[in-house]
């Protein structure tokens, strides 16, 4: 079941830029200075001299400005020291002139104002398929869908009549074998009662997709909210039990008896968060691959029907089955069993009225926002038409996707990316046969993988298309059977070859992923704007912006996570036992940098932002090695108000992440991204990149040049 917050990752998800598919079922100033750990545990000396100078000019020097190459000169603190703080130096003054939106949790130089200009795009084109859309066939269907959803009246007037043969179907649970029916009754819906299920390839054979079962039932972000007894989060989970109580009295219960549901209900919850693995157990391939099959799934949990299941979901022959978590069936089944049915009524009852929130009442809206701000800080719910957007673009990607690359995606970004690509593919080559950490046989295999990894640009290869019903006035009703159809047609994958050329984000999506299971990367037409790129941006902003991006997607394939899976995308040990020891221990040391590292009072999990933080260390250092290479046969060079051309890809880099963020907003993230903060992520992959301190002649004992710097790729 979607978390009843599951809304509230999506700028977090804007913000990320990392492996969208995780092998499993993703500021206060700093505290460091204090070295890395030592070579022995993964640390390399410093590459740089004492006092490193950059190289003078070879070339001749054409000047410039940085507003003339793509950078933004107004952004920077020039008062700051680069070698202590570049994430300020790059964007002091825009983090000092900006101010957060009331309807957004953080402002983002990138991905948020992109987000931004799309949806100004969206609005205008989505405003006129809705009063006129001509003949044109995808402006019908966006058009009927948009203009359903602002039809405010109608939903108003619907109640929550929508969501009645759910309701009526959570009203007749009595005992186990019902409560089966019914959470495989809203399994087949596109509501994830209980436990996560879907399709996954399976990790040994990649070539076939088999069925998932993953932990879940939790409305709150994370299990750690139930376990953990500071007094922020006791004042959460208060705010949940709230939410809970409010939203029982508008689904017509008693106030006094929704406020004992809403407590029935958080122990129910705790119960399945005690059951339930951490966030970093979570990042473990290993650990979440657990193919026990149809029989096993039957045998962890007994007391469920789960004949009665597959045959639900359209899997009666199904034999394939992997868990992410057996230790939470077998949790999960000790509760149907010593839970009063009443309160699986009050708790499906719950999620199923906080699951269609955002398509029903005002007031249930009204209700979910509250919640909301408890965990972003932010004032004000996102605009109507804003909403509405997001909506289409869920239930109807594809169609929006190709409205927004026939307008709004040049070729030319399609050709500069693949360019990008080719570039940083070879960069990568070239970082593999210099590693003296690495033996040949490795070195072999990652060089298969290398040059065995896809990468898909813009926009898919085939469209989706859309069968179900648009009805003119009933939204909550088109948004159901668009939830309901997806759910059929990733159903309908498995047993089933792997498709490699679905995607998992729409063309117009402000963000990228790598696969690592079809060892594949996957950039939409989204990203490819200012600042990332633009036609007229010099090649170290577009290598600094983007360029990073691509690298770091790219590098995904080899960190801690996509370093398990070959070069098919089956999870197999292909690294010597010495190398691989060299590997963990180069990976340990990030970890242990990370986890000095701090927001908001709350300290940075480095073991679960591991994966992203190798990423962008590694992203990084392909992308200035590319952006070296195209400009290697320029007759000169750039200085930019008298920044060098290595000076600028650092700002384009650092200017990317320009990003400032509520408070409560930071001390989410910390707790459920797996994505390090803004300034860290620039901080802390620069505190790894010797020839940042070469470019800005940082001293040995900096911040951002430690004696022994975390390398890994």
């Amino acid at each position: 079941m979607r978390s009843a917050l599951s809304m509230i990752l999506l700028a977090a998800a804007l913000a990320a830029c990392g492996s969208g598919k995780t092998p499993a079922a993703q500021p206060a100033p700093p505290t460091g200075g204090e070295p890395a750990a030592a070579p022995p545990t993964g640390g390399e000396e410093a590459a740089a001299p004492a006092e490193p100078k950059p190289a003078g000019p070879t070339k001749p020097v054409t000047n410039s400005s940085l507003a003339a190459i793509g950078l933004d000169p107004a952004a920077l603190d020039r008062t700051a020291d680069p070698c202590e703080d570049f994430f300020q130096f790059a964007c002091g003054n825009w983090i000092k002139n900006t101010q957060i939106a009331p309807d957004k949790p953080l402002a983002m130089r990138s991905f948020v104002d992109i987000q931004d200009r799309n949806y100004e795009y969206e609005h205008e084109m989505l405003e006129k398929a809705m009063k006129d859309p001509g003949k044109d066939p995808l402006l019908q269907k966006l058009g009927a869908y948009y203009g359903a959803c602002m039809d405010e009246a109608s939903i108003e007037k619907a109640g929550l009549k929508p969501i009645q043969p759910m309701l009526a179907q959570v009203a007749k649970v009595k005992d186990a074998k019902s409560l089966s029916a019914t959470v495989t009754y809203l399994q087949a819906q596109g509501v994830n009662a209980l436990f996560g299920f879907g399709p996954t390839e399976d990790f040994v054979d990649a070539t076939k997709v088999i069925a998932n079962i993953d932990q879940g039932g939790l409305g709150l972000p994370d299990r750690d909210y139930y376990l953990k007894d500071d007094a922020k989060v006791k004042a959460l989970r208060q705010a949940y039990t709230d939410y809970v109580t409010a939203v029982l009295v508008e689904a017509g219960h008693k106030p006094d008896v929704a406020k004992q549901e809403a407590a029935d209900i958080l122990a129910l919850e705790t119960e399945m968060a005690k059951v339930s693995k951490d966030r970093v157990a979570m990042r473990d391939p290993k650990g979440v691959y657990n193919k026990i099959d149809r029989d096993g799934v039957a045998k962890a949990m007994p007391h469920f029907d789960w004949n009665g299941f597959w045959k639900g979901v359209g899997l009666a022959n199904v034999k394939d089955v992997t868990v992410t978590a057996p230790d939470f069936l077998t949790g999960v089944d000790a509760l149907i069993v010593k839970t009063k049915p009443e309160v699986w009524r009050s708790y499906l009852t719950f999620h199923v009225v906080a699951d269609s929130a955002p398509l029903l009442t005002k007031k249930l809206q009204d209700l979910n926002f509250k919640l909301e701000q408890a965990f972003t800080g932010q004032a004000e719910q996102k605009a109507r038409w804003k909403r509405c957007i997001d909506s289409t673009d869920s239930s109807l990607g594809d169609v929006l996707g190709q409205v927004f690359v026939r307008d709004r995606f040049p070729g030319a970004s399609k050709t500069a990316a693949e360019d990008q690509v080719k570039a940083i593919s070879a960069a990568m080559s070239a970082d593999i046969d210099s590693l003296p950490w690495m033996d040949a046989a490795t070195k072999e295999k990652a060089h298969k993988k290398l040059q065995a990894m896809a990468y898909q640009i813009g926009y898919p290869s085939k469209w989706r298309t859309y069968s179900f019903k648009i009805g003119k006035n009933t939204y909550a009703a088109n948004a159901m059977a668009g939830r309901k159809a997806e759910t059929q047609r990733l159903i309908a994958k498995i047993g089933k070859p792997t498709d490699r050329e679905d995607w998992q984000m729409s063309a117009p999506t402000v963000n990228a992923y790598y696969n690592p299971n079809q060892n594949k990367m996957v950039f939409p037409a989204g990203i490819l704007q200012p600042p990332f790129y633009a036609v007229d941006h010099s090649i170290p902003a577009n290598l600094g912006a983007m360029g990073m991006v691509v690298g770091h997607e790219l590098t995904h394939g080899f960190d801690d996570q996509g370093a398990q899976f070959d070069d098919v995308g089956n999870m197999k040990d292909w690294w010597q036992p010495e190398t691989q020891k060299q590997f963990k221990a180069r990976t340990q040391c990030v970890v242990d940098q990370y986890s000095k590292y701090e927001i908001a009072g709350v300290k940075l999990n480095g073991a679960l932002t591991q994966g992203e933080n190798i990423a962008d260390i590694g992203g990084i250092k392909l992308a200035l090695n590319a952006y070296r290479t195209l400009r290697a046969p320029a007759k000169d060079t750039i200085v930019a108000d008298g920044f060098t051309e290595d000076q600028q890809f650092f700002l384009a880099f650092g200017q990317a992440w320009c990003a400032k963020a509520r408070p409560e907003y930071e001390q989410l993230l910390a707790s459920v991204d797996p994505h390090s903060p803004a300034r860290w992520r620039v901080n802390g992959t620069l505190s790894a990149t010797p020839d940042f301190a070469k470019a800005f002649s940082c001293k040995i004992g900096a911040k951002l040049r430690p004696r022994n710097a975390c390398v890994v790729w």
